[in-house]
């Protein structure tokens, strides 16, 4: 197909010592016919393979050999994680037992052993950029080269529609409807339906790409490419490095601890929205979110209404009651 051979890649398989391989996977099967994304089930994959490298440190032949020892002595290995995956980790623990206890596996139901650790997730504030700066990063975007008509492509659908990257990825030609200027998708996060307008200028931008930088590959229905051997749609990890690339070049700065891939675009349409004063359900239609809950999280970059809710300081006496010499 490309006149050059490629190594075999080989996609990591998570194994378990075989003591106890046949029961965690299992579990594995149990959580995925419950409904658990994959995603989900990939943390669940990590943080079982650790549980199973310590059971089988301390000697565990048996699922039946485990006590309240060892399960505490396990969570003692955390202090080198995160909160997050510390109270992910023991929320698995929990439900892992659970099924061992309802299945018979064991003999009593070791989830009650597990701590809690009192973990409460906040809400980060939302990455966003100013309409100037992802006005200057388009501009800046060479779209004389194909790899600049795709990428202007890519930013222009996130930063105009407020796409997420692996929609992005999977967006393939049956989404764009050009007899209603619409695009209608399935989103893979919340396998919700959305309709989106396909605006002019984005219209314009994927037109362009498929005429005149778009590779001429069959074997997929995906509009966005790699260019280079070996073909094939593009991935999320992908998407975050041409964003970051670009805002470099186009000399926008990023604060540490700021994101610049496609998200932080997306956080920016939806601070735009506000600034014009479009109503939080709009805006959540506009984002694919489920429910306003979801948008409500980008009121704290809404510097304009939040003005409104500052309170004048009163008034302080700094000498009163003191004699001035």
């Amino acid at each position: 197909m490309h006149g050059i051979i490629f190594p075999r890649t080989k996609q990591a398989i998570r194994t378990y010592h075989p003591q106890f391989q046949t029961l965690f996977q299992g579990y594995i099967d149990n959580r995925r016919a419950f409904g658990l994304s994959e995603k989900t089930l990939q943390s669940y994959e990590i943080y079982l393979g650790r549980f199973s490298d310590y059971l089988n440190s301390r000697g565990v032949a048996d699922i039946r050999d485990m006590d309240e020892t060892v399960i505490l002595g396990f969570t003692n290995t955390f202090v080198r994680y995160s909160p997050s995956i510390i109270h992910n980790t023991l929320c698995s623990l929990r439900t892992f037992f659970h099924y061992l206890s309802e299945n018979g596996f064991v003999s009593r139901d070791f989830a009650y052993i597990v701590p809690h650790d009192g973990y409460r997730q906040m809400t980060k504030v939302p990455s966003a950029y100013p309409k100037e700066d992802v006005e200057t990063l388009l501009k800046s975007i060479d779209r004389g080269n194909p790899k600049g008509k795709r990428d202007y492509a890519i930013i222009v659908l996130a930063a105009r529609l407020g796409l997420r990257s692996q929609d992005i990825c999977d967006l393939a030609f049956d989404n764009l409807k050009w007899e209603t200027n619409t695009i209608e998708l399935l989103q893979e996060k919340t396998e919700e339906p959305i309709v989106l307008p396909l605006l002019e200028d984005v219209g314009l931008a994927i037109i362009d790409y498929l005429k005149y930088g778009r590779p001429d590959y069959e074997f997929t229905n995906a509009i966005f490419l790699r260019l280079a051997p070996p073909m094939g749609k593009l991935q999320a990890p992908t998407l975050h490095s041409i964003v970051a690339e670009h805002m470099r070049i186009a000399g926008i700065k990023t604060e540490d601890g700021k994101k610049h891939g496609p998200h932080a675009l997306r956080h920016s349409l939806a601070s735009a929205l506000l600034e014009e004063n479009t109503p939080l359900p709009v805006i959540s239609e506009i984002l694919g979110h489920r429910n306003t809950a979801s948008t409500s999280v980008y009121l704290k970059i809404d510097v304009n209404q939040l003005r409104t809710c500052s309170l004048e300081p009163p008034p302080f006496a700094w000498n009163k009651g003191q004699e001035v010499f």
